[in-house]
């Protein structure tokens, strides 16, 4: 069947606004951005930018009033950026730039959650938890864009201070308290090393402490540059998580990665396009467009490892990442692989009753109809539109950090 992408994306987001589909899913009562009601909000803002026509105002508004009720019942928020209240507040001040809401009606609000935020980060970053989905680095993010950077300029300091360096490369490692008990060199966008580049690319063009971010984000592209596979042997340029003392005793062994949003070769090399055009850095956008490009060929499910049409590790997100990608140079391989994936995210479109369903997992639980953008029928949407508008998803864009 031939896609019609207005289509699909029209009825996805008829869905969205179906109140009593909608709050039937219980991530929808909760305010985070990635897995809960601000996301929906947000995704729905994107799609009203380009699309009006498919977005109903009132209930528009009402979603809007119904996260801020969400927070005044809730006895207990997280601070996040992915969860809690630094996605919600960016979320209201993406809206209020777009002229959907009064900022100055939630002046009261927001200055609270500041307060709460600014506390939460200091203590993770004495903690040394820079997370950029749930620890300090994400909530700078937030406060980036307000243009309060001194928060931002105690996270590069820190990372200054805990950068483990080689001569004149530099990584950063966390522990793993679950699992190994050991501390480990997490290479993705998610949680990883590629997710403090962006982070310090993100500095960089803000002009926050330039010369500090450019050493490490130099440094830290060196490590990358150090580790990479031969991809003709192993299919993946970087591996996703090595244990720091393999690493150091030289018994790493050659790994294969996803190819997705959060961990493996398209989350890092479109972390580094970016960085690339913050150091103005000819050579390292040559290079990288070069390895995107094999990564755009990869196609199997061997090769790729996707299961469902998530945003974070499934078909959809590689769709934005190609899109965009492809928007940001011209590369007509990209623009044909995010053709590819937004048919293969069609494709795991499911039959069921009158609702809009997809092949869609939340670690291991299915969930069909979940709302959300990081792993639910928000972030489908957002495939669809990137392909349909000029100007993309740029909202959606920066919840995902891949737009500064």
């Amino acid at each position: 069947m031939k896609l019609d992408s207005y289509k699909e994306l029209s009825a996805i987001a008829a869905q969205l606004q179906n109140e009593a589909v909608l709050f039937d899913d219980k991530k929808a009562a909760q305010i985070g951005l990635h897995n809960g009601l601000s996301g929906v909000i947000l995704a729905l803002a994107d799609i009203r930018k380009e699309f009006p026509e498919l977005i109903n105002p009132e209930i528009f508004g009402k979603y809007i009033e119904r996260a801020y009720a969400i927070l005044a019942e809730s006895e207990v928020c997280y601070p996040s950026f992915s969860g809690g209240l630094a996605g919600y507040a960016f979320l209201l001040q993406q809206l209020a730039a777009e002229h959907y809401i009064d900022g100055s009606d939630y002046h009261e609000v927001i200055a609270e959650i500041d307060e709460i935020i600014i506390e939460h980060l200091e203590n993770d970053l004495e903690g040394d938890h820079l997370d950029i989905l749930h620890g300090a680095i994400g909530m700078a993010l937030y406060l980036i864009d307000k243009e309060q950077y001194e928060y931002a300029e105690k996270i590069i300091d820190r990372l200054d201070q805990s950068a483990i360096r080689e001569g004149n490369r530099c990584y950063w490692r966390t522990f793993d308290y679950y699992k190994t008990q050991k501390y480990r060199i997490d290479f993705g966008l998610a949680h990883g090393n590629a997710g403090i580049q962006f982070f310090l690319g993100k500095c960089l063009k803000k002009g926050i402490k330039t010369d500090t971010c450019t050493k490490m984000l130099n440094e830290s592209l060196a490590f990358y540059q150090h580790t990479i596979q031969d991809v003709n042997l192993v299919k993946s340029y970087y591996p996703t998580i090595w244990v720091e003392d393999d690493y150091l005793t030289g018994k790493t062994k050659p790994e294969i990665s996803r190819v997705a949003w959060c961990y493996g070769d398209l989350g890092i090399l479109f972390t580094h396009l970016l960085v690339a055009d913050a150091l103005q850095d000819e050579l390292l956008k040559t290079k990288t467009i070069q390895h995107l490009i094999q990564v755009a060929g990869r196609r199997t499910e061997e090769e790729v490892m996707y299961n469902d049409a998530g945003f974070c590790h499934g078909t959809c997100g590689l769709v934005l990442l190609f899109k965009n990608a492809y928007d940001q140079t011209g590369e007509g391989a990209f623009r044909e692989a995010s053709e590819y994936w937004l048919q293969k995210t069609y494709d795991y479109k499911l039959e069921k009753n009158d609702q809009v369903a997809y092949s869609l997992y939340d670690g291991s639980i299915r969930n069909e109809t979940d709302p959300t953008l990081l792993e639910g029928l928000a972030g489908v949407a957002a495939s669809y539109l990137s392909v349909l508008s000029t100007a993309g998803t740029p909202l959606i864009d920066k919840a995902v950090f891949i737009r500064f």
